[in-house]
């Protein structure tokens, strides 16, 4: 699924029981600056808003009992409803509902570039003990996950995608190539991993920087990076492979 409209804006609608968590990160850095360029426009859906009582009521005990507390499917179906996606049929075109869970498949750099090829994202943010199931069972969602970890929510995560998809949009760096030279990039070692960098001034404290970074000789420093892509000098980053931006594995679905 690709952008429909390269000229429009990637639309992000977020659906969250706190609004107001997203107010300083659209505010700031990448995602300021692609907002302003009308390269990114983020609609903010209170999922309190849709709920069926005076109290504003968006969470339920369990059936058969358990600890904690379920998002009720009434104020995500009104939601969605809203939001043009119908309980059980294809979203619009160029539309991806994006479910924010554990049994999500763990993000990586490719998932962020396809993302950034869609002209819509619809993103649920959970929070309690997770969701009633049939909000999961009733949409195409791409489950997606950060990582081995619990959050108390998924606003967070939202963030994370809203962050690594919008520094891929056209016209959000200011130079293209870094993209392509970040980590996980198109340009990085075996392993996705950056070389290392040095600014000024060229010695601090009896450390200083590798000589053929201050040569100009171009060629040598190209080179040099290149060789030096990849480098986990720690030993502390897990041995996972990288398949880079440019891998054909699409954004699985683990249920």
């Amino acid at each position: 699924m690709r952008n429909l409209d390269p000229e429009l804006p990637v639309q992000i609608d977020i659906l969250t029981i706190f609004p107001s968590f997203f107010d300083q990160f659209l505010r700031h850095g990448m995602v300021r600056i692609a907002r302003r360029a009308d390269r990114l426009d983020v609609r903010i859906t209170d999922l309190r808003a849709y709920s069926e009582d005076r109290h504003r009521t968006v969470d339920d005990r369990p059936y058969g009992g358990g600890p904690g507390m379920l998002l009720k499917p009434e104020p995500v179906f009104r939601a969605m409803d809203l939001l043009g996606l119908e309980p059980g049929k294809k979203p619009p075109e160029g539309t991806q509902p994006l479910l924010m869970c554990p049994q999500g498949r763990k993000m990586r750099q490719n998932d962020l570039e396809k993302f950034a090829g869609v002209q819509r994202l619809v993103i649920l943010c959970g929070r309690y003990e997770g969701y009633d199931e049939r909000i999961v069972e009733a949409y195409p969602w791409k489950r997606v996950s950060l990582g081995d970890y619990v959050l108390s929510g998924g606003e967070v995560a939202a963030m994370a995608i809203i962050e690594g998809t919008v520094r891929l949009l056209p016209g959000v760096l200011g130079d293209k190539e870094s993209a392509l030279r970040d980590s996980f990039g198109e340009w990085t070692g075996p392993n996705g991993l950056d070389h290392a960098h040095w600014t000024r001034p060229p010695e601090y404290r009896g450390r200083g920087v590798p000589e053929v970074l201050l040569s100009g000789d171009h060629g040598a420093i190209e080179k040099w990076r290149r060789e030096n892509s990849g480098d986990d000098p720690d030993g502390q980053r897990d041995g996972v492979p990288h398949d880079g931006i440019t891998g054909e594995e699409d954004v699985e679905q683990d249920r």
